[in-house]
C-alpha cells in the first residue's frame, strides 16, 4: 500500500503532467478579452480553448492598479483541479510595484533571490519547490525568475507572455485603461504617459 507521501508524488506527477501538456498546446482566448474596473483594479477573466475546445479547468486572468501606468500588472493562468479552488500555476509580472523574494523553500540557487524586475513563476520552477507543484500552487508560486531582457514596454511584456504559454493573441491583449489623470509621479513621458 502507497505511503502518504508516495500519493501525493504521484498526484504532483499527474498535475504536472497536465499542466505542461497544457502549456505546450497552442491555446486562443475562447471570447475577445475586456479589462473591467473592481475598485482600485482592472481585472480580467478568460477561458482558453485548445483547438476547438475550451479547457474548463484553466483560466487566464489580468489584473493592474487603476492608478499605476505601465507598471504592477500580472498575468495568470490557473488550474481547477478536483475538490479545490482554482489555483495559479504560471504568472508573469510586469514592472511590479512591490519586490519578490523567493521563499527558503525554493531550490537553489534561486533560494532567497531578490526580484525588484519584470519576472515569470515558470511551472517547471515551482514543481521543484519542497513540498511539491501543489504546495507552490498553494503558496502562491514562491519561486521566480528575472525576465532577460526587461520588456521595456507593453509590447513587449505581452509578447514575452504569448511566447511563453503560446497564446499568439495576448499580443494584442489591449492595455489596461489605466487612469492618467490620478498619477500620483511627474514622469508621465518615461513610462509612457498618455501619448503611447
Amino acid at each position: 500500500m502507497a505511503s502518504g507521501a508516495d500519493r501525493d508524488e504521484a498526484a504532483d506527477a499527474v498535475l504536472l503532467s497536465d499542466l505542461s501538456a497544457f502549456l505546450a498546446a497552442e491555446k486562443a482566448p475562447s471570447v475577445p478579452i475586456q479589462w473591467v474596473e473592481d475598485g482600485s483594479y482592472l481585472r480580467f477573466t478568460a477561458t482558453l480553448d485548445v483547438g476547438e475546445v475550451t479547457e474548463d479547468r484553466a483560466r487566464l486572468m489580468g489584473r493592474a492598479h487603476a492608478s499605476m501606468p505601465d507598471r504592477s500588472v500580472s498575468l495568470t493562468l490557473t488550474w481547477q483541479g478536483p475538490a479545490v479552488r482554482p489555483q495559479p500555476f504560471e504568472r508573469f509580472e510586469w514592472r511590479p510595484h512591490d519586490r519578490h523574494t523567493n521563499k527558503p523553500i525554493v531550490p537553489k540557487p534561486h533560494r532567497h533571490r531578490i526580484i525588484e524586475t519584470t519576472h515569470r513563476h515558470p511551472l517547471a520552477l515551482n514543481a521543484r519547490v519542497a513540498g511539491g507543484l501543489a504546495a507552490a500552487m498553494t503558496e502562491n508560486l514562491p519561486a521566480a525568475e528575472a525576465l532577460a531582457p526587461e520588456p521595456l514596454d507593453w509590447a513587449a511584456f505581452t509578447a514575452a507572455a504569448a511566447a511563453a504559454w503560446r497564446i499568439a493573441a495576448l499580443v494584442h491583449l489591449p492595455p489596461p485603461p489605466w487612469q492618467y489623470d490620478l498619477l500620483p509621479f511627474a514622469d508621465t513621458a518615461r513610462r509612457g504617459g498618455r501619448g503611447r
